[in-house]
């Protein structure tokens, strides 16, 4: 039980990887550092961006 708890807690304090991006949107281009979870929210929201990540350059 305390070891639930305890990583539940660790999970707070956890940080998320960020990645180096470029996000283009047809007519702009962005650089932002950005995690998973936020560019899978970004791809849900606007259909037309493309995101690249710095490591698949």
């Amino acid at each position: 039980m305390l070891k639930k708890i305890f990583l539940l807690i660790l999970g707070f304090f956890k940080k998320e990887v960020r990645f180096a991006c470029i996000i283009w949107d047809g007519k702009t281009m962005s650089y932002l550092d950005l995690t998973d979870n936020e560019i899978i929210s970004m791809k849900k929201k606007n259909k037309d961006l493309v995101i690249t990540k710095k490591e698949e350059l």
